[in-house]
């Protein structure tokens, strides 16, 4: 067991993304385009808040609905995900 720094493994990551033939690279671009379309359809079926309302005044921020759908990752994101 040795320890990586997350910014390490980043940078590992990040070379083998690099480093990917143009074929393998078109393939996470797809799942990405997939992952983007299913968003797309989500977001216009959800019909809730996008934003809850604040809870009490000291939290400034809105926090996000749960059930709203979550904004896809890129190809990158992807690859970098299941490499890890």
């Amino acid at each position: 067991g040795q320890k990586i720094s997350t910014t390490e493994v980043a940078k590992l990551v990040s070379k083998a993304w690099k480093a990917l033939h143009e074929d393998e690279r078109l393939e996470w671009e797809e799942i990405a385009k997939q992952d983007r379309r299913r968003y797309e359809r989500e977001k216009l079926m959800y019909k809730g808040p996008w934003k809850l309302p604040v809870a009490s005044e000291k939290k400034k921020r809105n926090s996000k609905d749960p059930l709203a759908p979550k904004i896809p990752p890129s190809a990158f994101l992807s690859f970098s995900n299941s490499n890890r």
